[in-house]
């Protein structure tokens, strides 16, 4: 709310703010996705699929899910299959990504990096 005698604040006013947020969680996805993958470990994207059926379209591709993602849609899920990426997507996932952490931002002791 503008006070007596200011101008009224416009999107041009927030724009700084705005490309700091953007650049910001441009170098959060590229240090994510840059980061070593866990052999055999993938970042599922179902959105619309509960726990339940997310887990049981991960057991059907050939996996095993690791973890549930704190949204609806999201796991980590486990497989030795070569096929099990292109029969997630198949399936009606959005994408299937190699993921680099076990449970997104916690590690195993042993796999934590410096």
């Amino acid at each position: 709310m503008a006070r007596s005698g200011e101008a009224p604040a416009t999107w041009r006013d927030m724009a700084p703010a705005m490309i700091l947020l953007l650049a910001g969680v441009a170098a959060l996805a590229a240090a994510t996705l840059t980061a070593s993958p866990v052999q055999g470990q993938y970042l599922v994207l179902a959105p619309g699929a509960g726990g339940g059926r997310l887990t049981d379209l991960v057991y059907r591709a050939g996996g095993g899910v690791v973890g549930l993602g704190g949204m609806r849609g999201i796991a980590i899920a486990a497989s030795e299959d070569p096929g099990f990426r292109q029969a997630m997507l198949a399936q009606g996932a959005w994408a299937v990504l190699p993921s680099s952490r076990m449970l997104g931002c916690f590690t195993d002791k042993t796999e934590a990096r410096p």
